[in-house]
């Protein structure tokens, strides 16, 4: 008597689990370490440091996304790229001091413009390879008034982490910006100059959030 309602029972529990993972797969989140989880680790920093906004101050702000920029971003791949032909040409000591100014620049760039929350929200849209073993997260910021700004992540992998080397936002390529504008400093004044042009901007930035 009691057997049909066992089997019953079994059958219910074998379609929970089939629906379960039919749907599963969609509702997990990236793994660790994956270029998605990077991206999402970079994003859930720069929420934050909105949220946090003008009330914590640019010094918080600074204190939270420098070590995630750091983590998230290869920095110096970036200046080598940008830098292109130029870098070769620098002494050791020139090397270590445009990445460092590169590094100081970009991070407080982030702290400045990320600083004002009106309940925005990042989104993941998709994954893909690339050439060269690299890969594009696509993404949106979603405003308060649902428009969107779409932030493209190109990475790479050079070690066990995959590291952010370029940002399309909207279609223009922060990369392509950079070397514009570096390369014109770089052809009329040297790398000393363009040194001084990243850590006067720096200052800069430091000197409005006062």
């Amino acid at each position: 008597m009691k057997l049909p309602n066992t089997i019953s029972s079994i059958i219910k529990l074998l379609l929970v689990a089939m629906l379960l993972m039919a749907t599963g797969l969609r509702a997990e989140s990236p793994e660790n370490g994956s270029a998605e989880r990077v991206v999402i680790t970079l994003q859930d920093a720069l929420i934050q440091a909105m949220q946090q906004g003008q009330k914590a101050g640019y010094g918080s702000r600074l204190k939270l996304l420098t070590p995630v920029i750091q983590q998230t971003h290869d920095l110096t791949v970036i200046i080598r790229s940008v830098l292109g032909a130029h870098w070769v040409k620098l002494d050791s000591g020139q090397q270590q001091a445009i990445i460092q100014a590169f590094q100081t620049n970009s991070v407080a760039t982030y702290a400045d413009r990320f600083n004002q929350y009106d309940g925005e929200q990042f989104r993941i849209l998709e994954q893909t390879q690339l050439p060269r073993e690299r890969v594009l997260v696509r993404s949106q910021l979603v405003k308060a008034d649902n428009s969107t700004v779409n932030f493209d992540y190109v990475l790479h992998k050079p070690g066990e982490s995959w590291r952010i080397i370029n940002i399309v936002v909207d279609g223009v390529s922060d990369l392509a910006l950079k070397r514009a504008e570096y390369s014109a400093v770089l052809h009329k004044n040297g790398i000393n100059a363009l040194i001084d042009m990243l850590n006067q901007k720096t200052s800069h930035i430091e000197q409005n959030q006062k």
